[in-house]
């Protein structure tokens, strides 16, 4: 049964509240919780039970309403050694929300005629497998497939089948992009990770303004409210008499 569409209430980021998230040495899973509960809708107990992919695909929407772009600017290295030019990329940001998968669960075929049905991993799932702090990546991915496995059995030898599976049945979670290198034509699959983009972001537009409301708040003697009360735009305006007056 496939999930119903979230319907989002989003908003620009810019409100004093965005100026309380952490972005520095942050717990990433409560970041995204609290950064979607301020700016898509809803609240926080809301994007904890959402699917990891559908919050990753939230982030992107949001990204792009708040930048007013659905396109966002990437680089990499041709991974031919003969060439090692860097070239741009573009990822297109809503076009990958959309992928986002909306299955409730999964069914994985196994050797021998074998399956299993595994249900979506959650946010909540995240913080609690984050607190666990598994010593290896093979008992990070045991811990998870007990959580997740609804039905059949999970040999030793089928773990690395299942990752895989479930990477390739809500590609958010671990995105991967095709890019070709303009130099000489390589097409080559490019890691991207897609929620940590979207904090980035966010996390430097929270250094801007709060550059602003120090430079405002220094000059007028305005509160945070009240500098963040000025539309953005007349902002600017201020700002750019600020620097006229210090030339």
């Amino acid at each position: 049964m496939a999930a119903t569409p979230i319907q989002l209430a989003m908003r620009s980021f810019g409100r004093v509240e965005d100026l309380d998230l952490e972005f520095v040495n942050a717990d990433r899973p409560t970041l995204v919780t609290s950064l979607l509960a301020l700016c898509a809708g809803g609240d926080a107990d809301h994007w904890w039970m959402q699917p990891v992919g559908i919050r990753a695909a939230a982030l992107l929407d949001l990204l792009a309403f708040d930048q007013r772009s659905d396109r966002m600017e990437l680089s990499a290295a041709c991974a031919r050694t003969a060439c090692g030019v860097t070239f741009g990329f573009e990822l297109p940001l809503r076009d990958l929300a959309a992928q986002v998968s909306r299955d409730e669960t999964w069914q994985v075929a196994l050797a021998d005629g074998r399956h299993v049905i595994l249900r979506r991993p959650i946010g909540r799932d995240l913080l609690r497998w984050r607190a666990a702090q598994p010593g290896t990546r093979e008992q990070a991915l045991r811990m998870m497939l007990d959580d997740l496995v609804l039905d059949g059995e999970v040999g030793p030898g089928d773990i690395a089948a299942i990752a895989d599976a479930v990477i390739a049945s809500d590609p958010l979670v671990a995105l991967d992009v095709a890019a070709e290198c303009p130099a000489c034509g390589h097409v080559q699959d490019v890691a991207v990770d897609a929620e940590g983009l979207a904090l980035l972001h966010f996390g430097r537009r929270q250094r801007v303004l709060l550059h602003e409301v120090h430079r405002l708040a220094t000059r007028y003697g305005w509160t945070e409210p009240e500098v963040l009360a000025v539309p953005a735009p007349r902002r600017a305006v201020y700002l750019a008499l600020l620097d006229g007056e210090a030339a």
